[in-house]
């Protein structure tokens, strides 16, 4: 394997995993970077990512050097090297995306068993995140609100020695299983219909006892056959409704004697 620092090209070996990344200078020297573990990672990106109203924003630079500084690579190459260490903290080009199996995923060689947060755990994790105020509010602890939801959702091995690949593949696995999927915030903010939607879903999931990403991947269909029983079976049969009631006589055209101040004159038969 061959990289490429700014103009220069240097042999480079990994032997993948926990491998550490081993390089030759152009003059025969060796430099090495150590594996970049899941503890090294979230310290660093406590001290590189800012959040904001507009959203989290990463210094990458910042977040380079805590890498290189790991390695030996001497410091008048630690300037073109910044590409180089972002992608080692990156997992190497190893593939970010894993299946999650039977609540088993592989973390790049390491099999993890993950389950998602409960609620409790979100809520304590917020409450612990949400840290101090000042004059533009609460601050939030982004990183290590993302700690705590993966510590959660890790139930073996423990994180904090994993190797730079396997520590992306847990966090993407982490978020992709606890956060909502934009799609369905979509689907739930698109203006009259949710409320129709919010109460189909809610209908078929007390119904059928499913959670709402089961009703929502379930065929749309099937879905309509359910809520058609459920209202067909809510309907009381036809003996038990109530008799309708007797329609309304017509309204009478007022007379000239029901005026208030009418005077009427009542002729009566006195014959036997």
């Amino acid at each position: 394997m061959h990289l490429q620092i700014a103009d220069t090209v240097l042999p480079a070996h990994h032997a993948g995993g926990a491998a550490a990344l081993c390089l030759a200078g152009p003059s025969g020297e060796r430099w090495t970077l150590p594996p970049w573990t899941y503890r090294q990672h979230l310290a660093a990106l406590r001290e590189c990512v800012t959040v904001d109203g507009d959203g989290a924003a990463l210094d990458s630079r910042r977040l380079a050097d805590a890498v290189l500084a790991t390695g030996d690579l001497p410091d008048t190459a630690r300037d073109a090297a910044v590409a180089l260490a972002l992608w080692w903290a990156g997992g190497a080009d190893t593939a970010p995306e894993a299946e999650l199996r039977d609540g088993w995923i592989d973390l790049d060689g390491v099999p993890a068993q993950l389950a998602p947060w409960t609620e409790g755990q979100r809520a304590q994790a917020l409450g612990e995140c949400l840290v101090g105020e000042d004059a533009e509010g609460v601050w939030f602890d982004a990183v290590g609100y993302l700690d705590r939801m993966a510590r959660a959702t890790l139930r073996q091995p423990a994180p904090d020695t994993l190797h730079a690949a396997a520590t992306q593949r847990l966090l993407n696995a982490v978020v992709a299983l606890n956060v909502v999927d934009p799609e369905d915030r979509t689907l739930l903010g698109a203006g009259p219909a949710a409320r129709e939607t919010a109460q189909r879903t809610l209908r078929a999931c007390r119904a059928l006892g499913w959670t709402p990403s089961q009703v929502w991947a379930a065929p749309a269909a099937e879905i309509e056959r359910v809520l058609q029983l459920l209202a067909l079976a809510e309907t009381p049969p036809a003996s038990s409704r109530p008799a309708p009631a007797a329609p309304a006589a017509a309204p009478r055209r007022p007379r000239l004697a029901d005026h208030p101040d009418a005077f009427v004159i009542q002729f009566e038969d006195d014959a036997p």
